[in-house]
């Protein structure tokens, strides 16, 4: 089998597995700033609301988060009368990335607010300045720069995940791979997988060279 037509089948793939990334993201992204504010109200039950959405996100596998986002939404949605049974597979596939990754971004969004020191703070509203100056402009800087190498990370970790949908048959890289070395019995599989792995692999490299851009950028502009 020719190279060229291992990459060209797995690249056929690459679309819904850098649309799975990006979506799965910033919905995971939104819904963990969500729940570390809620851990850190001054209130009991926000802040047992948000342990346990962790303690279900966190400890339930990212492949069967994915089952339960396929075949448990639409029976929950029926129940309140809503047919979702039609959605496309990429949204169940979003969906449960999206869930299953916002625990993680919580726990960093809310270690890197809590590692900043908060006499900060309060020395900037001695000075005069507004609660919502000093939170944005010393506070909100520094939080973000702590938790840039962690959301790396887990953003890494959520280029692998997303090679996990083919369990609700969506066709991403990983699929197309399977299936292509399904039609020759095997008999390319090690080249096929080794392509495949220099593909992710470069994604990765992409992000990295991305988040390194992002440190460097901000930063040059907080100093």
């Amino acid at each position: 089998m020719k190279l060229s037509r291992i990459i060209t089948t797995l690249l056929s793939g690459l679309p819904v597995t850098l649309t799975l990334l990006v979506f799965s993201f910033i919905f995971a992204a939104a819904i963990g700033l969500g729940i570390a504010w809620l851990s850190l109200r001054n209130s009991a039950v926000c802040y047992n609301i948000s342990r346990l959405y962790l303690g279900l996100v966190r400890g339930t596998p990212p492949l069967l988060m994915l089952l339960l986002a396929y075949y448990g939404l639409p029976k929950l949605f029926l129940l309140v009368g809503i047919n979702i049974n039609d959605w496309s597979k990429l949204l169940f596939g979003i969906v449960g990335l999206s869930v299953g990754w916002s625990g993680y971004l919580s726990e960093a969004f809310r270690s890197a607010y809590l590692s900043v020191d908060q006499g900060q703070y309060e020395a900037a509203l001695v000075v005069g300045m507004n609660p919502s100056d000093a939170f944005w402009r010393i506070i909100m800087p520094q939080t973000v720069l702590i938790a840039l190498p962690n959301i790396e990370n887990l953003v890494i970790g959520l280029v692998k995940a997303t090679s996990l949908v083919y369990v609700i048959g969506l066709v991403d890289m990983y699929s197309s791979a399977t299936d292509l070395s399904n039609q020759n019995q095997g008999v390319y599989q090690l080249e096929i997988f080794v392509v495949l792995a220099l593909i992710y692999w470069m994604i990765v490299l992409a992000i990295e060279w991305v988040f390194r851009s992002i440190k460097k950028e901000y930063q040059y502009v907080t100093v």
